[in-house]
């Protein structure tokens, strides 16, 4: 088992020392609050209170990180473009939104899939501006259709 330093009451080294001394001197109490530990030939300083906190006897292992490395996880922002316009088309701006939320949404999806990006959130986002955009292309569509139907109706009936 590897030997450690640690910092007493001024942050001053000391040691090195077998790790089930170190251990024992956290559990009796006799480390500094705050004390911090390396062990030899670190470069880095870590928190005795967290390094040697209750567990198995040893060092305990790091966690990997919940976040992926995988450099292809990136948010996609023709998504946020194609989220944004589809909800822009139901809130003010109608057709003129829809049309290029549908483009845009198509666009994050292929760009998505052609670079094997995996972000499931970008893709959620592409998929709504594209359900969002599509609905509202087929209700101003629809609207011309009844539209020009009341006026065809009018226009027989005088």
């Amino acid at each position: 088992m590897a030997d450690y330093y640690y910092t007493d009451a001024n942050r001053n080294p000391m040691g090195p020392i077998p790790f089930e001394e170190l251990r024992s001197m956290y559990e009796q109490g006799k480390l500094a609050s705050g004390a911090l530990v390396a062990e030899v030939g670190a470069t880095e300083w870590q928190s005795a209170a967290e390094f040697l906190r209750p567990g198995p006897s040893g060092p305990v292992e790091a966690t990997p990180p919940v976040a992926s490395l995988d450099p292809n996880d990136r948010f996609e922002p023709l998504a946020g473009w194609a989220f944004g316009l589809g909800l822009a088309s139901w809130l003010c701006i109608s057709i003129l939104g829809a049309i290029p939320g549908a483009i845009l949404g198509h666009m994050a999806l292929g760009k998505m899939k052609r670079d094997g990006n995996p972000n499931q959130a970008a893709k959620v986002l592409a998929i709504i501006g594209l359900i969002l955009s599509y609905v509202q292309i087929g209700v101003f569509v629809l609207s011309i259709i009844v539209g020009l139907l009341m006026v065809f109706a009018a226009a027989a009936n005088p």
